[in-house]
């Protein structure tokens, strides 16, 4: 119940913040993950949780140690046959020890950046009245996670010519719109679900985002006007039980559109266009970012403001996004 406690202090804590849904949901998930496996591994209270356990829970994230299944009490069950004349007992059998697959180094990452945050938190927040979380346990240069370049899988940017494919194969204006704002407007997955009608504004030309981290943006999109009358003409003709619409994309609930089911959406709509989308040079939702960022530094030849298009806080970051090959292939054109 006390760690019950500290988790929902924190969760409010990230919603009075105005972070994202989707940022309070994965801390959430890091979270209860990470404290599921004190429980069924240490058995160690949340005030004595140190280096070393955050050591062997990266060690689990890892897959180099096995989840124990907390085995059911071990009280003897008694059955009684013939009116208690004779009597065995039965001992339930440990169950066998869960070998967790190994996590990407960006999702190990995630989680213990989750823990550090969530522990710096109780840290600031009892500094005052109580040394129970006097120190974090989570160590940077301890806990560190190294990359590998075997864990490196480089997002492929969808090229001029594939993106041409997809928009021919694409007729429905809801799909449309999906890879226009992809495209054209360089959105995050979770930054697409969330979008509400509300957010376009038609007299500007412009769209108001909640990005990353809460923050709030107002993105003046690339081809606005192909995104907006394709908006238009949706709005123009939405069926009967649609006129409540919230979010531009949602479920048949009223909610906006999972990542997961958005995505699947988006991977249909490829496969539609490029059939033969193989694994090793995979486009995915995250493809379009990455051609958005490369086609904006093309044009500009301003890092700073792709940087600030995507809504990065490093030009470092931005800089990973830019295709090199692209780059390349239209330098040599020019000399």
């Amino acid at each position: 119940m006390e760690t019950k406690n500290y988790l929902s202090s924190y969760l409010n804590n990230l919603k009075r913040l105005n972070k994202s849904d989707h940022t309070v949901k994965n801390y959430r998930a890091d979270l209860s993950k990470f404290f599921s496996w004190i429980e069924r591994n240490e058995q160690t209270k949340i005030t004595k949780i140190n280096g070393e356990t955050i050591g062997k829970y990266k060690e689990f994230l890892s897959g180099e140690t096995p989840l124990l299944v907390k085995p059911p009490s071990s009280k003897i069950l008694p059955i009684t046959w013939f009116k208690g004349l004779f009597k065995r007992s039965l001992v339930i059998p440990k169950p066998p020890l869960l070998i967790p697959l190994p996590l990407s180094v960006s999702s190990k990452r995630r989680h213990l950046s989750s823990l550090k945050n969530f522990f710096e938190y109780l840290k600031e927040s009892h500094e005052d009245h109580s040394k129970k979380f006097s120190k974090n346990p989570v160590k940077s240069k301890i806990h560190a996670i190294t990359l590998k370049d075997i864990d490196v899988i480089p997002t492929t940017m969808i090229s001029r010519e594939d993106f041409k494919k997809i928009e021919e194969q694409t007729f429905r204006t809801n799909e449309r719109l999906i890879i226009y704002i992809l495209y054209y407007g360089g959105l995050r997955l979770s930054e697409l679900c969330q979008l509400k009608i509300s957010d376009f504004d038609f007299e500007t030309k412009t769209i108001n985002l909640n990005r990353k981290g809460g923050y709030k943006h107002t993105l003046s999109p690339i081809k606005s006007d192909l995104i907006f009358k394709n908006l238009r003409f949706l709005l123009e003709n939405l069926g009967n039980n649609e006129f409540n619409k919230v979010y531009l994309f949602q479920n048949k609930k009223g909610n906006p559109l999972g990542a997961k089911a958005m995505y699947n959406k988006i991977i249909k709509i490829i496969e539609r266009a490029i059939p033969n989308n193989q694994i090793s040079t995979k486009i995915t939702p995250h493809s379009f970012r990455k051609a958005c960022a490369t086609e904006l530094y093309l044009k500009s030849k301003d890092l700073l403001f792709v940087r600030d298009y995507l809504n990065h806080k490093d030009a470092k970051v931005t800089q990973t996004y830019i295709d090199k090959k692209t780059l390349a292939q239209y330098s040599r054109r020019f000399q």
